[in-house]
């Protein structure tokens, strides 16, 4: 006997004294976490355009001897040099999110298998925000001046790590993004006739190294066809002990690291360790609905980044006005970069 569903109208004959059952379970199939965001440092911020300055090292120069006898700044003797010339200031725009929530009087009052009150219905709003939050950072959104009619949106990652550097240098009122703080071009896969492979991986750990110096220790945030290609393509059956003399690459498993996720939770991530010629880069997922695609990953040194929030991820409830309880969440903040040339990226390769 097939059962006859209530809203198919009630049921009929034998049926109508079958009971209903409706489990008190409600699955949301929808990744919650934002690994970008809740790796950033945050600060203060107290104003629509919050600027920082970053500095450079001369080059490098292996005639400097000194002759003896001279003072410097005399005839024949070392000429005094400004030290700060190439002292630059960078600057991002403030971004406003906001999401809203309400439940009917009805809907507050009655009993129901998934709780649909004001209080659930703000934790999803919660919820929903640090997505956006999430989503905005890792676009390649540029920055945008706010105006009568215009939201403000701040310069997100995609385009920080953009070589050229430019793009939104007029429209969004902020620097253009001078040439020794660039992402270097070869830190950047971004051809569908680019092989990824642990050799041209590593030339984008090299052309940082080159621009920066340091052996530091990076995330990559990846999507799932990058994440699963360098798992697959790179991976060895080796372990941190047994790596030989060699110097074989390794990716070692079944470590963890926890991010902050910006409302008071925190999310343990899984991490593969991927051991390169110039540092150690930690693997981990990128949301895969915050994030431009699956073939997108960002190489991050998070002490080069950061967050700085004009209004924390907070609630405010609004006037009832007969029609039941509402309110909304909202945050206004913007990424900081405090280094382009020591980040790099991937938009596209040959699959």
């Amino acid at each position: 006997m097939a059962f006859d569903k209530s809203y198919d109208g009630p049921p009929t004959g034998s049926a109508s004294g079958n009971r209903e059952q409706l489990l008190d379970l409600t699955t949301v199939l929808a990744p919650r976490q934002a690994p970008v965001y809740g790796m950033l440092p945050k600060q203060a911020a107290t104003a629509d355009l919050v600027e920082w300055t970053v500095d450079n090292l001369r080059d490098a120069d292996a005639d400097n001897a000194v002759e003896e006898g001279i003072d410097v700044g005399t005839s024949g003797g070392d000429s005094l040099k400004a030290q700060f010339g190439s002292l630059s200031r960078l600057n991002n725009r403030l971004q406003h999110f906001r999401d809203t929530f309400n439940v009917s009087k009805k809907q507050e009052l009655f009993d129901s298998v998934t709780p649909v009150r004001i209080q659930e219905a703000e934790e999803k709003a919660t919820s929903q925000l640090l997505r956006d939050i999430e989503k905005a950072v890792c676009s390649d959104n540029t920055a945008v001046v706010g105006a009568s009619g215009t939201a403000g949106k701040m310069r997100a990652l995609g385009a920080w790590t953009n070589p050229s550097g430019a793009g939104d240098a007029v429209a969004g009122g902020v620097s253009e993004i001078p040439s020794d703080f660039r992402t270097s071009s070869d830190a950047v896969i971004s051809s569908s006739s680019t092989e990824l492979t642990e050799s041209s991986f590593n030339g984008l750990l090299t052309a940082i190294f080159e621009e920066t110096g340091e052996q530091s220790d990076h995330v990559l945030v990846a999507g799932t066809t990058v994440r699963n290609k360098i798992i697959d393509g790179f991976t060895r059956v080796r372990t941190v002990a047994n790596q030989n003399a060699g110097g074989d690459t390794l990716i070692a498993s079944g470590n963890s690291t926890t991010f902050n996720q910006g409302d008071g939770s925190e999310i343990v991530y899984n991490v593969e360790i991927f051991q390169g010629p110039f540092g150690i880069v930690k693997i981990i997922s990128a949301n895969p609905k915050c994030i431009a695609d699956q073939k997108r990953a960002y190489l991050l040194d998070p002490s080069l980044l950061g967050y700085a929030e004009a209004m924390s991820i907070g609630s405010t409830m609004l006037e009832d006005q007969g029609g039941g309880p509402r309110g909304y969440i909202d945050h206004m903040g913007t990424l900081i970069c405090r280094g382009p040339n020591g980040l790099g990226k991937i938009t596209d390769f040959a699959t």
